[in-house]
């Protein structure tokens, strides 16, 4: 589970930073940089609150399963907001 939990918190890493970044210097539309900006937020919040508990956990050895869990819970919330707000926005 360790290093599964590993495997997985990196690669969160990796998606929240190319995200983040993507959404932080977004040459969009300026009437949606405010969007933008507050999406990028949400994604490192979302990040800070699941991602990097995965890692530091998985890394000292201490609880895998919740840091598996953790790990897991990054990307699975990630594509439950998202769908919510394309659902909002094409409403």
């Amino acid at each position: 589970m360790r290093i599964a939990a590993l495997i997985i918190g990196v690669l969160d890493a990796v998606l929240w930073a190319v995200i983040a970044v993507s959404l932080f210097v977004s040459l969009s539309d300026p009437a949606t940089k405010g969007l933008d900006s507050l999406a990028g937020w949400l994604v490192t919040a979302l990040f800070l609150v699941t991602g990097l508990p995965a890692l530091l956990l998985a890394w000292r050895n201490t609880k895998p399963g919740l840091a598996l869990a953790l790990a897991i819970a990054f990307p699975a919330v990630f594509v439950v907001l998202f769908a919510a707000a394309v659902i909002a926005f094409a409403v």
